[in-house]
């Protein structure tokens, strides 16, 4: 009985032998080779070679192999031949056998098998699929199965936490599979700056953003993709425009840098005027605008002492944007396009012409008691003197003009993206083509944009790579006319959206004689279709870099020349019967620029592996890049509508020509190194020495050094046999950047004056030189220090993974501008001092909730909060009293609290509001809050508010269930109030008492406080439109509102077909997905405003800023 125990057991340890040695990990990836070739390739790799006769293998037929494991590495090579193997010692003995696939085995037969993992133990519940079936099944409870499947099947066999293998079943009637744990998310490859690293050795903190799940459908710009995406990145729309703006902010900084394949690239559009009574619109548009968001391939964020390696201007942070390339394989053609409806989210409700009269007649006659001191204002008695400004008559035979319908409309949105990728092991290429056009929500808006991108990636010898990268785009656009105040102008200057919610309503668009209807505060909105303003950029990008192997694995050396230039245009003509800034004359602007950058960059890279002892990476880089640009533009008055800007020779004038033209300099040296010690310490270091000639010689060069540990956790005894924890990092790292944003130079300009003096009978000449600026020989780069402390982990067999950041940046030597003396000859000087600094948490968490035979569902929550402290003000600061010398929030808001209205009889008004005297005591002015109760109303009484948000947050969830998948994501703000500008654009109380000369206002003016409708009004009286100066001129809090928002910002809904379901087509089409996405369908919050997201700060924003919309789109992708 023991000898056949024994005999059991050996016979057993045998089969598991070769179990194993078939389940020996080797990886092999080739394409398009000979069965001979790959033999050749896996003997290399794993040191098993192939015994076979002359004539029972065909070595010359053409294979591809992508294999983890031995096994698969031989089924893949030896698919399809009609020969058996097996493995002896190091031999792979193949002879003729019986072929897998023939027509006469077409019977389904029964596999049985068992699943473990690395060690041995059963792994339950994992997934067994015939590969392009829906026929599965799943392990019991002792990790065995049992499935019918057909001849020549392959299965998948798959577990939450473990890589997916594939496994033909061949003539095998059992199997034994082995899982190797998933490291996908601990290998990685994060791009960093001038490199890569694996996650697990990431010593900083740095944010990826993967573009594949992303909807495109309607996204002009890069930075519509990174709204709520990542942690620690505030992003924020602050106009919906066509191709409109994103507030883009890391950790609270200002604008970061964008670095798109290696090249630093200007982070803001291009454009031609800022407003003024020839430019009617301030053009309020993102950045990168040449560059297709569906080129993009991933986008990483980095937040801390990663982005001191890029030295100047690295301090508020640096986006790395990596674009597509080519792979190896035959060529691979996509079509994705789109087709999108927009509908503007409800604007701000108005009254119509009859309640607009009736609101008017109300606050003329409250005006005129307040003005004549009778009661309730005063002590006498109403004469009724007073006479309404419309007539019961005109009331009620009153038009109503909807002109926000007049100037908003239904936009479309068409994209078409066409790619074309491919290549060999020695030439890789990617072309992307695309045509994106969208006519927005207001009329006389819209973008045209054409761009093309190639990426060709030639191996010139096998040491000797070239990549070469062109981009090119024109991007045409009109230019509507929206937002209030532009040049200053009071209401004279407003858009058509501001002017479509002063215009009255009881005016039509056109008057008695056919013109367009006048009013005395804003121009006619439907007058300002008639403008005529459109701009053109254009551009092209290249980017070359030489790779050199010097010793191959070890020693390499890269050379990249980048060069970004664009150039832009702007038409703007206002006719002459738009009566628009106070002005009945013609008024045109014609502008151009052209900006240019270029790098030239060198790096050598060092790398090399002492045993398991060190790993080690050093590079060294120095770099040289121009920045230039040019323009000019002239404005002009008084020419033939007829003939617009075509011949601007042939306006009468006046003509106002500027221009402008600079050239900038920087040079940089760097050095970087990095060290993973035993596998579980790793630390990094590097440093840059950046030069401008923007500062005197003496402060011309700085240093800016970074120093960054981590420390891997789960690689220590007394964790690694924790099962639950599959990574656990703790980071550290210290950082310093620089900035040389001065806007101006600090070297005195000696230039000429616009006319010469002469004398002596104009016999001599004298060309006068003034001095345009002092020298500011002291004055020394911006510095910023970011300290960080991080933990990465993932748990669970990699179903939960994220990271937490701790982090503080303090800026000193600020650049800023101080008065000079009095009797100095100009009026400031620029200077460094100050110093705040900016602290916070961000929180990254990723899931994988539940995956079963065909569904999955992933979560992925970002969570960050930052404030912005001042340590020290700038010097010359002028304190005011209610500020503090320090640890004030840099964005304070301060305001005093009301409690109520006056009442009619006073006798709710406490004593303390006396003390802002007779004005501020008349019924229908609020109450101010006596904070401090001592009985007076002054500056001590005052509240502050932060206005920065107290969380930023992103969620998103992805389910897929068999062919469909559905994407869900939502971003938002808590904790953060604003001014609600919708109030203030309906409780003009001063506007409405104008009489014939009142603008209309919102439905919210129903809410104010009179003595004839409404004496609970919640909003002021007449009372609040005189003047009563409050103490150091402080506002008041009743229109500022909690603007918290969560906003779902894609519901993208797929279903997608594969080769399986394509086979009719041979192959030709491989891939079709079909798909409709709604973009902000739905918006949840309190805030009464027009959007609580829209940044209304801005004085030519205003009552007037663009819509957000809702989008919804419908669109295929299909692959050959």
């Amino acid at each position: 009985m023991n000898y056949r125990k024994k005999a059991i057991l050996m016979v057993m340890a045998l089969f598991c032998l070769n179990i194993a040695m078939l389940a020996q990990a080797v990886s092999l990836k080739m394409n398009n080779v000979s069965v001979k070739e790959a033999m050749t390739q896996l003997k290399n790799k794993s040191g098993y070679s192939f015994v076979y006769k002359v004539g029972d293998l065909d070595t010359k037929k053409i294979v591809s192999v992508k294999a983890k494991q031995l096994n698969e590495a031989i089924d893949q090579i030896l698919y399809g031949q009609d020969v058996v193997y097996e493995v002896k010692g190091k031999n792979i003995v193949v002879q003729k056998g019986q072929r897998q696939n023939t027509s006469k085995d077409t019977k389904k037969r029964k596999i049985t098998g068992v699943v473990n993992d690395a060690n041995g133990e059963p792994i339950i519940g994992a997934t067994i699929k015939e590969k392009g079936t829906a026929n599965g099944t799943a392990s019991d409870l002792d990790a065995k199965f049992s499935l019918e499947v057909s001849p020549g099947a392959v299965l998948e066999i798959s577990y939450i936490g473990y890589q997916t293998q594939e496994v033909k079943v061949g003539d095998r009637t059992s199997l034994s599979v082995t899982l190797a744990e998933n490291q996908q998310i601990l290998d990685e490859v994060v791009v960093v700056g001038y490199g890569t690293t694996s996650r697990k050795n990431l010593t900083t903190s740095i944010a990826t953003v993967k573009t594949e799940k992303i909807s495109k459908a309607a996204t002009s710009n890069i930075s519509g993709m990174l709204l709520g995406r990542a942690a620690g990145l505030q992003a924020t729309v602050s106009s919906p425009q066509p191709g409109g703006g994103i507030n883009i902010s890391i950790r609270g900084g200002g604008t970061p840098i964008y670095v798109v394949d290696g090249v630093v690239m200007p982070s803001g559009s291009f454009e031609v005027g800022t407003g003024s009574t020839s430019l009617p619109s301030s053009v309020n548009r993102a950045g990168l605008a040449g560059l297709n968001p569906n080129d993009i391939e991933s986008i990483e964020i980095l937040k801390d002492a990663s982005a001191a390696i890029y030295g100047i201007g690295a301090a508020d942070g640096v986006i790395l944007v990596t674009t597509k390339k080519g792979k190896e394989g035959k060529p691979t053609i996509v079509y994705e396009g789109s087709y999108s409806i927009q509908k503007h989210y409800p604007y701000l409700e108005v009254l119509s012409g009859p309640e607009l009269m009736n609101m008017v007649n109300v606050f003329s006659k409250e005006n005129y008691l307040y003005d004549k001191g009778q009661y309730p204002y005063g002590n006498t008695a109403y004469d009724d003197k007073w006479t309404p400004i419309f007539t019961p008559t005109q009331i009620a035979n009153a038009p109503t003009t909807d002109w926000l319908d007049k100037v908003l409309k239904t936009g479309a949105v068409t994209n078409h993206n066409l790619t074309i990728s491919g290549g060999s092991e020695k030439f890789k290429y990617y072309l992307g083509v695309n045509y994106y056009k969208e006519d927005a929500t207001v009329h006389n808006s819209d973008m045209e944009r054409y761009s093309l991108r190639t990426n060709i990636t030639s191996q010139l010898t096998n040491f000797l790579k070239l990549t070469t990268i062109v981009n090119l785009n024109q991007n045409n656009y009109t230019n509507s006319t929206v937002g209030g105040d532009v040049g200053n102008l009071g209401d004279q200057g407003a858009g058509a959206l501001f002017g479509a919610i002063f215009y009255p309503s009881y005016l039509p668009i056109y008057d008695a004689e056919g013109k367009y209807n006048v009013f005395s505060r804003t121009p006619n909105p439907v007058s300002m279709h008639d403008i005529n303003d459109k701009s053109e950029q254009s551009g092209y990008y290249m980017n070359f870099s030489l790779d050199v192997d010097i010793i191959k694995n070890m020693l390499s050396a890269k050379v990249l020349y980048g060069l970004n230039k664009e150039n832009t245009s702007r038409d703007s003509y206002i006719p002459s019967d738009v009566y628009y800034a106070l002005q009945r004359k013609s008024r045109g602007n014609l502008g151009y620029g052209k900006r240019q950058q270029s790098t030239l960059e060198g790096t050598l890279t060092f790398q090399h592996k002492f045993g398991e002892l060190l790993d080690m990476n050093l590079m060294a880089g120095m770099g040289r890049y121009l920045d230039s640009g040019d323009g000019s533009d002239i404005s002009y008055e008084n020419a033939n509508d007829h003939i617009q800007g075509s011949s601007v020779g042939m306006a009468d004038g006046p003509f106002y020509p500027t221009s402008y033209k600079y050239k900038n300099e920087k040079r940089s040296q760097f050095v970087r190194g990095n060290f993973d010690l035993l596998g579980r310490y790793v630390v990094s270091a590097s440093l840059r020495r950046d030069g401008t000639d923007k500062f005197f010689p003496s402060k011309k060069y700085a240093l800016f050094p970074s120093v960054s540990l981590a420390w891997k956790m789960n690689e220590e005894s007394f964790i690694k046999n924790i099962s639950w924890i599959n990574m656990l990092k703790l980071r550290a790292s210290y950082g310093e950047t620089g900035s040389d944003n001065l806007g101006t130079t600090l070297y005195g300009i000696v230039t000429t004056t616009r006319e010469d003096v002469q004398f002596n009978n104009n016999s001599v000449t004298y060309i006068p030189y003034i001095l345009s600026g002092a020298n500011y020989e002291d004055v020394t780069w911006q510095k910023t220090v970011m300290k960080n402390i991080g933990l990465d982990f993932s748990v669970l067999r990699d179903r939960i993974w994220g990271s937490v950041d701790v982090f503080r940046n303090d800026v000193t030597h600020l650049l800023g501008t101080a008065p000079t003396e009095l009797l100095g000859m100009h009026g400031t000087r620029p200077i460094n001092g100050g110093h705040y600094k900016r602290t916070g948490v961000d929180v990254s968490l990723n899931s994988l909730n539940l995956q079963t035979h065909d569904f999955k569902w992933t979560s992925q929550i970002t969570l960050s909060h930052y404030n912005a402290v001042w340590i020290e003000r700038m010097p010359n600061y002028d304190y005011q009293k209610y500020q503090k010398r320090k640890n004030e929030p840099m964005n304070a808001f301060y305001y005093y609290k009301t409690t109520g209205i006056i009442n009619v009889d006073k006798s709710n008004m406490p004593e303390s509001q006396r003390s802002l005297g007779p004005a501020a005591c008349m019924p229908g002015y609020p109450i101010v809050e006596d904070k401090n109760g001592d009985g007076i109303i002054d500056v001590n009484d005052s509240y502050m508010d932060n206005t920065l948000p107290k969380l930023y947050f992103g969620f998103g969830n992805t389910f897929t269930w068999k062919n469909f998948d559905l994407d869900i994501f939502m971003y938002g703000q808590l904790g953060v109030k604003k001014w609600n500008d919708a109030y203030g654009n309906s409780i003009d109380v001063g506007g409405l008492s104008r009489g014939v000369d009142a603008h209309n206002v919102g439905i919210y003016s129903y809410n104010i406080w009179n003595t004839q409708t409404n004496t609970n009004g919640r909003f002021p009286g007449i009372a609040i439109s005189k003047s009563v100066a409050l103490p150091e001129n402080l506002g008041f809090d009743y229109t500022r509102e909690n603007a918290s928002y969560i906003r779902v910002r894609n519901i993208t809904l797929g279903y997608n077909l594969g080769p399986k379901e394509l086979s009719v087509f041979k192959g030709y089409i491989r891939g079709i997905r079909v798909f409709v996405d709604f973009q902000n369908p739905l918006t949840f919050t309190k805030y009464k405003g027009y959007d609580p997201e829209i940044n209304t700060s801005s004085s030519n924003l205003t009552g007037g800023q663009y819509p957000q919309m809702r989008v919804y789109s419908i669109g295929a992708k299909l692959t050959f």
